[in-house]
């Protein structure tokens, strides 16, 4: 393992992006497949598989409304009504009279503290079955059994809420407007000398694994492994940025039996073991060459508390620090549960794909729903989804879109917006081919996400900043003619709404958003329009195709920027030179100033005296008494 480590890394060639190869299955015709029809569920194959069923609410088979002791007896009607016919004909007719359409086998949950002496294949069997839980999605109004609803009700739940789980990738279950990215495996590569680095990780990760197995350990060691081994090049990389990011989302309200929305909703706050998004920069950063200046911590932050903008980029509201996050993790231990991390994951990632999907459309005030997008291809935001149950992972790629007639689309009781996820690969970690299929599928995200989705989150933030400089002209224009010229130097405090994203949150929270948002935005003024005097920096990266260059406000910062960023020589001449380039720049604004205030102050009282001259034709046209 020595040698390997000693050997130099040659960096793995960027992932040709496009979609797996389609199974055997798929590639058949529609009028050659010859299948029988099932109820839709997450082992469905292929959209020629499913039997359509609609039920409408004139012939729901309950009440979507009932409680739980209702429904038993609402049940067993229903069971007793069906039977009925069948019990009036002679025990001989029956069986031709009757017609087995589905079955539906109801595993037993995984005990790995069991199963890990049996082979492998039961224990990847046995770990998918409980993985995938439930056979069919939730079919709203159908009388189910009573255990069904106990056993398989979460994930009817989050079907009514939208996110949908299939465990067989299919380009066919992509509808025409999306275009998905998926990582793939040549398994001819396991042998080539390029990745003697990536085997002599996945040995690494793999007696981990064994250990952690060996010694049953609790769900901390398993993540821990995960950030280091699986993750580690993801968080060493400056254009990224990982944390065990929190996200607050609005999860609506499940009824307990019949698993519709009830139309009320609670404001949560959830925390993925391990979020990776897009790193953002600062003007200090901007000498390295990865920093872009669309991805600004100030100008991202500026759009977020904007009331006029509310544009979330980080799933912690209000901070711009991890933005726009495309892939989510969560771990579980042999004794925790995987269903409870594929809920989890696939309830992030829907989180995140909304952030996006309001990223790609025409920016516009939050409270506008449904903009048209900027762009042909701006329906294309995914993300992926990690989980681990002890050594088995599962990697899903999900994305947005409206909900389709076989998913109920209006339905009373379910969403307007699908979340669909498909499983891309999944296996149980327990040899070094294993491991190194998990590292060459991870590597390839981590290279799609620094490439394809950065340049697709860059290119959709251009139009929201040129958006939100309209925002802050406004804010400076108003404020420079009601609190005068000096105003963001007087240490006047300027409270600004809080953005209509911010309504659920506690009072506490939106008194520190108003303040917050209060001295950014004035200090965004100050940078962006003319009123302050300051000079811009345009050496080296300061001074970018798209960032006009680092604005400095006195000759004293001018000369520790000039030092500290650029490794300048501080002389007599530099200092004086400094003094005598921002005299001139304060003598300029101070002349555009003039002019412009004093044109402004003529605009805005002929403004207010139009308006007077308007409200008093107004009263005495009432006063008349007009017929």
């Amino acid at each position: 393992m020595t040698d390997n480590l000693d050997k130099t890394y040659t960096a793995p060639t960027a992932p040709v992006l496009r979609l797996r190869p389609t199974p055997e299955n798929e590639g058949i015709k529609e009028r050659q497949l010859d299948v029988p029809r099932r109820l839709d569920g997450p082992w469905i194959r292929h959209p020629n598989e499913i039997k359509e069923w609609v039920c409408t609410l004139s012939n729901a088979q309950f009440p979507l409304d009932t409680d739980v002791e209702n429904y038993r007896i609402c049940y067993r009607e229903h069971v007793d009504a069906f039977f009925e016919p069948m019990r009036q004909l002679p025990k001989s007719e029956r069986r031709g009279r009757m017609k087995v359409e589905q079955v539906m086998f109801v595993e037993q949950l995984v005990d790995m503290e069991r199963m890990l002496e049996t082979c492998k294949d039961k224990i990847e069997r046995a770990v998918e079955q409980t993985f995938v839980n439930c056979h069919i999605y939730l079919l709203p109004g159908k009388a189910m059994p009573p255990y069904s609803m106990e056993r398989f009700g979460r994930d009817w739940s989050w079907n009514a809420r939208g996110v949908y789980y299939r465990h067989h990738y299919s380009p066919h279950w992509v509808t025409a407007d999306h275009d998905l990215w998926i990582p793939t495996i040549d398994d001819s590569m396991f042998d080539d000398p390029t990745e003697d680095h990536r085997r002599a990780r996945a040995r690494n990760f793999l007696l981990h694994v064994m250990d952690n197995e060996r010694w049953n350990k609790a769900e901390y060691a398993w993540e821990a492994d995960a950030w280091t081994d699986v993750f580690g090049q993801m968080r060493n990389d400056p254009a990224l940025a990982a944390d065990k990011r929190e996200y607050y989302a609005e999860i609506p309200d499940v009824h307990p039996v019949s698993c519709t929305l009830t139309g009320k909703s609670r404001f949560a706050k959830r925390i993925p073991d391990a979020t990776f998004g897009l790193a953002t920069f600062r003007p200090e950063h901007y000498q390295n060459a990865v920093a872009s200046y669309e991805l600004d911590a100030e100008r991202l932050q500026a759009l977020a508390l904007h009331r006029s903008c509310g544009l979330i980029s980080d799933p912690r509201c209000g901070e711009a620090d991890l933005v726009f996050p495309f892939a989510v993790y969560e771990a579980k231990g042999w004794n925790g549960d995987p269903r409870e991390a594929r809920h989890q994951a696939c309830a992030a990632g829907a989180a995140y794909l909304d952030m996006m999907d309001a990223l790609a459309r025409v920016p516009g005030q939050s409270e506008v729903r449904d903009r048209e997008y900027q762009f042909e291809e701006s329906h294309s935001a995914q993300v992926f989804a990690l989980t681990s149950f002890g050594a088995h992972w599962h990697i899903m790629v999900g994305y947005r879109r409206p909900r389709l007639k076989r998913e109920h689309a209006g339905h009373p009781g379910v969403s307007d917006t699908v979340y669909l996820y498909q499983r891309v690969w999944s296996s149980r970690i327990a040899d070094e081919r294993s491991a190194w299929k998990l590292l060459y599928l991870v590597d390839q995200i981590h290279d799609w996400g620094v490439t394809t989705f950065r340049d697709y989150i860059i290119r959709h933030l251009k139009a929201w900043h040129r958006f939100g400089r309209v925002g802050w002209a406004n804010d400076a224009s108003t404020l420079r003619f009601v609190l005068g010229k000096d105003f963001a130097t007087s240490g006047t405090l300027i409270i600004f709404d809080t953005p209509g994203w911010a309504k659920n949150f506690g009072a506490d929270f939106k008194t520190a958003l108003k303040q917050k948002s209060g001295k950014l935005l004035i200090k965004i003024c100050i940078e962006e329009q003319p009123g302050e005097p300051c000079v811009r920096c345009v050496i080296g990266r300061c001074g970018t195709e798209h960032y006009p260059g680092y604005a400095i406000f006195s000759p004293e910062e001018h000369l520790r920027h000039f030092a500290r960023v650029h490794n300048g020589t501080i002389n007599e001449s530099a200092i004086s030179a400094f003094k005598e380039i921002h005299r001139r720049a304060a003598l300029a604004v101070a002349e555009r100033f003039k002019a412009s205030h004093s044109e402004e102050r003529k605009k805005r009282g002929l403004e207010e005296y139009n308006e007077r001259k308007g409200k008093r034709a107004k009263h005495n046209f009432q006063g008349t008494g007009s017929p």
